[in-house]
């Protein structure tokens, strides 16, 4: 998945929904070797793109889960 794919996924989310997307695919996404919480300015790149496509996006990487981006209900 490339970034541009990734946005024409959150710019056609319905409000509510949710897209996960492999860590190991965000950090090549955003250029970055790995995705923790230690990459702390990819995270916050990584929130600022969702914001961009009225998306939140979380990451808890302790608890193993995908990172997840959630379109806003709110228009």
């Amino acid at each position: 998945m490339t970034r541009d794919e990734l946005a024409d996924k959150l710019d056609h989310l319905d409000p509510g929904a949710t897209i996960t997307v492999p860590k190991e695919v965000l950090a090549r996404i955003f250029d970055e070797a790995t995705l923790s919480y230690d990459s702390q300015e990819a995270l916050r790149r990584i929130t600022d793109f969702a914001l961009e496509y009225q998306c939140s996006f979380s990451f808890h990487e302790h608890e193993d889960a995908v990172p997840c981006f959630q379109k806003d209900d709110v228009f």
